[in-house]
């Protein structure tokens, strides 16, 4: 793996944290998986905690949080509503042909 600019650690760090979500990672976990130092790490991490997308659990290892889990639901909510939408304009739609 070759070196990593900051906005390319930020995603390695999520698909990361994803891959070990029940366990968690460490700053030390994280910066030997990423290839980094701990100090990028801990920046990187303290960015994430700042917009509640992680978690510190026991041991002070981190983990995605709810938050960043809903945006996966929120998109799914959106699919939904769009399917909806498109239920009901191709019922219309249906009922004006008649």
């Amino acid at each position: 793996m070759e070196k990593l600019n900051s906005q390319e650690r930020i995603f390695e760090i999520i698909r990361r944290l994803h891959e070990n979500h029940v366990s968690g990672l460490t700053n030390k976990d994280l910066a030997v998986l990423v290839r980094t130092s701990e100090a990028n790490i801990c920046r990187d991490m303290a960015l994430f905690d700042r917009r509640d997308w992680v978690i510190r659990g026991v041991g002070g290892r981190w983990r995605l949080s709810p938050a960043f889990g809903g945006i996966a639901g929120h998109i799914m909510r959106s699919y939904q509503e769009a399917r909806l939408r498109l239920t009901e304009e191709e019922a219309r739609y249906a009922s004006e042909m008649q």
